[in-house]
């Protein structure tokens, strides 16, 4: 069966990268999207086609390639003009079945081409992912949030390659700042590795300087805002982000994450009987103590198939977000006066 635990899909890949993808599709899946395009992005060039040669690279919406189901074979089948690999890159998500698009390159899989599906989460359950981990000629490849482990090796990776030492102490206290989202996560290093400019040694001052600025406190206070039913709080603080330049999927992201986590920890909470509190005060990396309030007073409020059922809809937006920039702000306000309103209406129940 053509599938992998997330545990070991960045040593696959890295695999690829030196020899070249082994499958000739490759399912790109999960909630967290920073990490599906990265893991997207790498196996994209491992496959030697030219991503700047619009003939050599296709790039399809999801949606499209459901509706012409016969568009994505014919594609992958095409013989390139010049020779050489060509990739065949579909992102999004559709409503309609993409499983009859992918199923005649599962039956004849292409032998010069790539094709990566990047899309959202996907339960186990999922026609389109079911299939494909059961076909030999296609992998699938699971992309959930960091855990402390992996954020602890991108931000070792990071460093060395950067040509800058870190010592234990700071390196832990960069990773308990560092969300579970890979690709903010990355843009936080990158941030970071370049203030400190010629300096070898990035030091505690480094990290506490440009790490958690007051943007990312700032959406934080958005997100708590909005999960605790505080309207007044949630557009204020909302307004202001938007209008110094925080782009809104940032803030759509950062509460996906946030009603993630609220769900893990309502299942930890029914599995060991154990308050709020005592749940939030476990959790690692640990809540920063100015939010610890909030977020207890959230999980009280929220049940689990609530927290789901938002997960869900926040997960949706963010793809809505990626594939038509001009309405990230009006889908980002609607989602958050959804949430907070549900929050209000949860608190008169409770």
């Amino acid at each position: 069966m053509a599938q992998l635990k997330a545990s070991e899909a960045d040593r696959r890949i890295a695999a690829m990268e030196k020899s070249g993808p082994d499958h000739a599709l490759y399912l790109i899946y999960g909630p967290d999207h920073g990490l599906a395009f990265e893991r997207a992005s790498r196996i994209a060039k491992s496959s030697g086609a030219d991503m700047e040669d619009a003939f050599a690279t296709v790039r399809l919406d999801a949606d499209d390639a459901a509706s012409d189901p016969s568009r994505l074979a014919d594609e992958a089948h095409t013989v390139s003009m010049f020779g050489g690999k060509r990739l065949i890159w579909v992102r999004g998500t559709t409503r309609k079945n993409l499983l009859k698009a992918v199923e005649p390159l599962l039956a004849l899989p292409p032998e010069d081409a790539v094709v990566i599906i990047e899309t959202g989460d996907l339960k186990k359950t999922a026609a389109l992912r079911s299939r494909i981990e059961k076909s030999p000629h296609a992998l699938a490849v699971p992309c959930y949030a960091d855990g402390g482990a992996a954020v602890s090796q991108l931000v070792a990776d990071m460093v060395q390659q950067a040509g800058k030492t870190i010592d234990r102490e700071t390196a832990r206290a960069l990773v308990d700042l560092l969300g579970g989202d890979r690709l903010a996560s990355r843009g936080e290093i990158d941030k970071l590795l370049l203030y400190t400019g010629e300096d070898r040694e990035i030091t505690m001052d480094h990290v506490s300087t440009i790490v958690g600025d007051a943007a990312s406190l700032a959406i934080d206070s958005v997100v708590d805002a909005a999960a605790t039913g505080d309207m007044a709080k949630m557009e204020k603080t909302t307004k202001r982000l938007l209008a110094q330049g925080t782009a809104p999927f940032l803030i759509i992201n950062a509460c996906l994450r946030h009603f993630q986590m609220l769900h893990m920890a309502r299942a930890r909470m029914a599995s060991s009987r154990q308050d709020a509190g005592s749940i939030i005060g476990g959790l690692r990396p640990p809540i920063n103590f100015q939010r610890k309030d909030a977020v207890v007073r959230a999980l009280r409020l929220w049940s689990g198939p609530d927290l789901e059922k938002t997960s869900r809809r926040l997960d949706a937006v963010l793809l809505e977000c990626r594939s038509n920039a001009a309405l990230e702000q009006p889908l980002l306000m609607t989602m958050l006066l959804a949430i907070t309103r549900q929050a209000q209406r949860l608190s008169r129940l409770n």
